[in-house]
């Protein structure tokens, strides 16, 4: 009987060529150490199999047409899908006449005549609810209109009228009747221009040349060998990924002397929301956190019947648990990565409550983060490289392996990088955004 010995030796030189100016797909490594960044960052419904699993990042469909990328950062177009609001503009005592008056608000670019127009009382109710058609638009904060109803009983021709600073003013609907024209201008949707600016993740790994050339009997022998330089290090990446997902300041390149380039990260998304909440000195917590979850669900960027993802470290946990145990349940799975999630009902809907240990290393007290899945996602730049037979080529999502050139003869030097940025949609919002930080859940 011949041989199935093949007699050959295997060493980390010849394995490591294997895979320069490849990739290493994110996948596999995703799936074991990381499966809360890939259930809320990524779309695993778009998994593909090709030799390893490769995850494709998320499609954002009502962002994905607004996008440009300067070479350095992302930038979007965001933009609520409720209609046009403002605010009242000033403290403001008025008495009608003939049902006629003057208000200011803060902005009037999304009126029209004959649309009908609501003043929303505040909470304390010192303002009051109104009811009228504009019958012209003055200038930038003036309009001019015709009053219907106070505090919903009919107006009277000198009623007096009392709003308050910072009152909401709700447009309502165009009016006409058969047989005139349409008259209303389009109406066109205020959006902000946000971006991300793009962060490195990268390692140089060293092999000196007696570990290239050490021969191994078994080709698994030699792929371990190398296996064990690059796994550590990828896990160390992805944990930068995943402090980046929070602390990323949003750096431009060449901000100052020691300023490197950082993408968005969730902490300033809230922070320039101004959606940071500090519940150590809440009355009732849970009303406050419940609070929290209305203003997230209520918001205009979130699709409806979505759930909203809360991240959480195990202090929020424990907490929660505590005060609200009979409202937590552990019946949805994620099949596609063997994943359980617990789940808070609310009159407002579903909260995902998604656990991630970075955020107890990050952060000595009980802290959590709301977004909706559906409009965040992680992006990698795709970065272009010449290749003399190929021509241009593009970088697909993954992490890629170079070849370092130098001139030092006794070892061998390579690159792994990633490079991602984070976007993030419903931040025009402001306050009302889904987007929200809070500090210091407790329950006595």
């Amino acid at each position: 009987m011949s041989s199935v010995s093949t007699s050959n030796t295997y060493t980390l030189g010849t394995i490591l060529n294997e895979v320069v100016d490849k990739n290493l797909r994110m996948f596999p490594i995703l799936f074991k150490m990381f499966k809360h960044l890939q259930y809320v960052f990524f779309d695993i419904k778009q998994l593909t199999w090709e030799g390893w699993m490769t995850m494709k990042m998320k499609e954002l469909p009502w962002i994905e047409p607004t996008i440009t990328v300067d070479g350095y950062s992302v930038k979007w177009l965001d933009y609520s899908l409720f209609d046009f609001n403002t605010e009242v503009k000033g403290d403001q005592s008025i008495t009608l006449s003939s049902f006629s008056a003057s208000f200011d608000v803060d902005d009037t670019s999304g009126f029209a005549v004959n649309d009908t127009v609501y003043f929303i009382a505040n909470d304390a109710g010192t303002s009051d609810t109104v009811d009228w058609i504009v019958t012209a638009v003055t200038d930038s904060d003036t309009i001019v209109v015709n009053v219907n109803a106070v505090n919903w009983v009919a107006a009277t021709t000198s009623n007096a009228i009392t709003l308050k600073d910072n009152a909401k003013v709700e447009r309502g609907f165009w009016k006409r009747n058969d047989n005139e024209e349409i008259t209303r201008p389009s109406s066109t949707y205020k959006y902000n221009e946000y971006h991300s600016y793009v962060q490195h993740f990268g390692r140089r790994i060293e092999f000196t040349k007696a570990e290239l050339n050490k021969e191994y009997k078994y080709e698994w022998e030699a792929k371990n060998e190398a296996a064990k330089r690059f796994q550590y290090n990828l896990w160390i990446i992805f944990q930068e990924v995943n402090k980046a997902i929070y602390k990323g300041k949003n750096v431009a390149p060449g901000s100052g002397a020691q300023d490197k380039m950082e993408m968005l990260g969730l902490e300033e998304i809230c922070r320039q929301c101004g959606t940071i909440s500090d519940l150590s000195s809440a009355t009732d917590p849970l009303e406050s956190l419940f609070g929290i979850f209305e203003t997230a669900f209520q918001s205009g960027s979130v699709l409806w019947n979505e759930p909203i993802i809360l991240l959480v470290n195990d202090k929020f946990i424990s907490n929660l648990s505590r005060a609200n145990a009979d409202k937590v349940r552990f019946d949805k799975v994620v099949e596609n990565l063997e994943y359980t999630l617990p789940t808070i009902s609310t009159p407002f809907g579903e909260v995902e409550i998604v656990r991630d240990p970075m955020l107890n290393r990050l952060y000595n007290y009980s802290v959590a983060f709301t977004l909706p899945r559906s409009l965040v996602k992680l992006r990698v730049r795709e970065n272009q490289t010449f290749e003399p037979k190929g021509w241009i080529t593009k970088a697909d999502q993954s992490i890629r392996i170079y070849n370092v050139i130098h001139n030092l003869r006794e070892k061998d030097l390579y690159d792994m990088e990633l490079e991602l940025w984070l976007i993030a949609w419903g931040m025009s919002e402001g306050t009302r955004a889904p987007y929200q930080m809070i500090k210091k859940f407790a329950v006595s």
